[in-house]
C-alpha cells in the first residue's frame, strides 16, 4: 500500500504544471511565505543590479556604450522571450524539475557574474574567452533565471497564504520583483566602494546559494504533469524569441547609436516578421500555445495597452527623475534616502494591494495609480539647476506607489480573463503581461531618452543665441552652463508631457469607470459569473 500522502479535492493542484495546495501547518506557511519573498527579491536582484552597475561593468571591461547595450539587450531579450517556454517545461517535467533548472541557471549566472567582476577570467581563460562575451552570456541565463524565479515567488508566496488569501500572495510575487532596482541602488553604494563591483556580486551570488538550501530544504508541493509539448512549438518559439529579440536590440541600441543609424532598420524589420510568422502559426494550429484570437480581442488589446503605458509613463521615475539627478551630478552614494523614500513607498502599496484588492473593483485602483503618477509629474515640473533628491520625495513617493498599486489590479483582472477561458490561455496572459512590461519598460526609456535629448538640443540652440559670448576666454564656461540649463529644461519639458498624458488618461479611465457604474454593469462581470460557475458558487 502506497504510503504517498493523498490530497484531498480542494488541495489539488489548480492546473498541470502548478503545485498542490495542501493545508499546511501553521509554521510552514511562514516558511513558505518568506523563501516567497527572499526569491521575489533574488528575482527582482537579477535586472536591478546590471541597470544600476551597468557602467561600473562597462568601465571595469573597457567596453563602449554600444557594447554595454548588448548587455542589457541579452538580459531583456532571454527575460521577454522566455515566459511561454518556462511554463511548457513545468506542465511536461513538473514543477519539481523546474525548481531544480531555476535555481542551476541562477547559480550559473551569478557565479558567471562574480567570476567576470573578481578579474580572474583574466589571469585563467582570457585568451579563450573574452570577459565581455562571458558576461554576455552571464547576463543572458540572469534573465532566463529572473523569469523563473518570479514564477517560483508567486508559488512560495501563495503556499503560505490563506486560503481566501491566495491571491494575495500572486500580487506578492509579482510585487517583490519591483523591489530589485531601488534595493539595488541603496545597497551598491555600500558593497561598489569606488566602483569595485566584485563585493557586490559575491553577496549576490551568497543570496543565490542561501536560495538554493532555502528551496532544497523546503520544496513545493509536487503537481500534475502532462505531455504537452510538440514539434512545431520549437519552430514557433524560435520566431517569437527571434522576433523580441530583435525588437529589444531596436530599443535598446537605438538610446545608444540614435534612431537614424541605419543599420536599426534591420533588427525592425526582422522584429516585425518573425513575430508575425510566428503568430500566423499560432494562429493555425490545433494546439497553440498562444491563444492569438484572444490576444485580438478588444478587452485584451486595451489590457496590454493600459499596462505598456503604466509602464512608459513610470519611466518618468526610472528614467526621468532619475536621469535628471544623475545630470546635476548626483551619483548612488547620494542618492541612498531617494530610493529609501521609492522602496517605502513600493512596500506601502504591496502591502494595500496585497489586503484590501476586490475582483469587483479592479478598475478604481489603476484609475487612482494614474492620477498620482499625473501628481507627481505635475509636481516635478518645478525642477531647477538647485534640485536636490531630497525635492523629488514627494513625487517619487507618489510615482512609486503607483508602480505597484497598478500592478495588483492589472495581474487580478489578466488572471481572471484567462482563466475564465480555460487553462490553456494563462500562459497567453503570461506572455501579455511579460512582454508588456519588459517592452514598456524598454520603450519608455527609448522615448523619455529620445525625446530629452531632442529638447535638450532645441534649449540649447535658443539659449546660445541669446547668450553673450565676447569673451572667448570664458566660452568654455558659458557652453558647459548653457549645456546644463538646457539639459534642465528638457527634462521640466518631459515631466510637463508626462503630467498632462496621465492627466489624459486618467480622465478617459474615470469616463469608462462612469459609464460601467451608470449600467451598473463590470467589465469582468462575464469572467466573474464563469468563474463563480467554476467554483460552484
Amino acid at each position: 500500500m502506497s504510503t504517498e500522502y493523498q490530497f484531498k479535492p480542494h488541495e489539488q493542484p489548480f492546473m498541470v504544471g502548478s503545485p498542490a495546495n495542501p493545508d499546511h501547518p501553521s509554521l510552514r506557511k511562514v516558511l513558505y511565505l518568506l523563501i516567497g519573498i527572499l526569491v521575489g527579491l533574488i528575482a527582482g536582484f537579477q535586472n536591478g543590479l546590471l541597470v544600476v552597475n551597468l557602467p561600473n561593468i562597462q568601465g571595469s571591461l573597457g567596453l563602449t556604450p554600444v557594447e554595454g547595450g548588448w548587455i542589457s539587450v541579452t538580459y531583456n531579450m532571454t527575460n521577454a522571450c522566455i515566459t511561454v517556454l518556462l511554463y511548457k517545461i513545468r506542465q511536461q517535467f513538473g514543477i519539481s524539475s523546474f525548481s531544480k533548472i531555476a535555481l542551476f541557471l541562477l547559480l550559473l549566472a551569478t557565479s558567471l557574474q562574480w567570476i567576470v567582476s573578481s578579474g580572474l577570467l583574466t589571469v585563467y581563460i582570457d585568451n579563450l574567452l573574452e570577459p565581455y562575451y562571458l558576461e554576455l552570456i552571464a547576463r543572458g541565463i540572469s534573465g532566463i533565471a529572473a523569469s523563473a524565479m518570479t514564477v517560483l515567488a508567486i508559488f512560495y508566496s501563495l503556499q503560505g497564504m490563506p486560503v481566501a488569501k491566495r491571491i494575495s500572495g500572486m500580487i506578492l510575487g509579482f510585487g517583490l520583483v519591483q523591489f530589485g532596482t531601488p534595493l539595488a541602488r541603496i545597497v551598491s553604494p555600500y558593497l561598489a566602494v569606488e566602483g569595485d563591483i566584485e563585493n557586490l556580486f559575491l553577496f549576490q551570488f551568497g543570496l543565490a546559494l542561501l536560495c538554493f538550501g532555502l528551496i532544497n530544504l523546503l520544496e513545493l508541493p509536487p503537481g500534475k504533469t502532462d505531455k504537452v509539448f510538440e514539434k512545431l512549438d520549437i519552430l514557433s518559439f524560435t520566431f517569437f524569441a527571434g522576433g523580441l529579440a530583435a525588437l529589444c536590440v531596436f530599443l535598446v541600441q537605438g538610446r545608444i547609436v540614435w534612431w537614424t543609424t541605419p543599420w536599426l532598420s534591420y533588427p525592425l524589420i526582422i522584429a516585425f516578421v518573425c513575430i508575425n510568422i510566428a503568430l500566423w502559426i499560432e494562429t493555425h494550429r490545433k494546439n497553440p500555445m498562444l491563444q492569438v484570437r484572444w490576444m485580438r480581442s478588444r478587452n485584451v488589446i486595451a489590457f496590454m495597452i493600459t499596462g505598456a503605458v503604466m509602464r512608459i509613463l513610470l519611466s518618468e521615475q526610472s528614467v526621468g527623475a532619475a536621469g535628471l539627478l544623475t545630470n546635476l551630478g548626483y551619483g548612488n552614494d547620494q542618492m541612498v534616502g531617494f530610493y529609501a523614500v521609492v522602496l517605502a513607498a513600493s512596500l506601502l502599496a504591496l502591502l494595500i494591494s496585497m489586503w484590501f484588492l476586490k475582483a469587483t473593483e479592479l478598475r478604481r485602483p489603476v484609475i487612482i495609480a494614474v492620477a498620482l503618477i499625473a501628481l507627481g509629474a505635475w509636481l516635478d515640473t518645478g525642477a531647477s539647476l538647485n534640485s536636490t533628491p531630497e525635492m523629488f520625495y514627494a513625487s517619487q513617493f507618489l510615482i512609486a506607489f503607483s508602480a505597484i498599486y497598478f500592478m495588483g489590479p492589472m495581474v487580478f483582472e489578466g488572471m481572471i480573463r484567462a482563466i475564465a477561458n480555460g487553462p490553456a490561455y494563462i500562459i497567453s496572459f503570461s506572455v501579455i503581461f511579460s512582454i508588456s512590461q519588459t517592452i514598456g519598460g524598454l520603450a519608455g526609456a527609448a522615448i523619455i531618452q529620445a525625446f530629452t535629448t531632442i529638447r535638450t538640443q532645441s534649449h540649447y540652440a535658443n539659449m546660445m543665441n541669446s547668450a553673450n559670448l565676447g569673451d572667448p576666454a570664458a566660452l568654455p564656461q558659458i557652453i558647459q552652463n548653457v549645456t546644463l540649463q538646457a539639459t534642465v529644461a528638457a527634462y521640466r519639458d518631459l515631466f510637463f508631457v508626462a503630467a498632462v498624458m496621465a492627466s489624459v488618461t486618467t480622465i478617459i479611465l474615470l469616463l469608462n469607470f462612469a459609464y460601467h457604474r451608470y449600467h451598473k454593469s463590470n467589465p469582468l462581470g462575464k469572467e466573474l459569473a464563469i468563474l463563480a460557475k467554476m467554483l460552484g458558487k
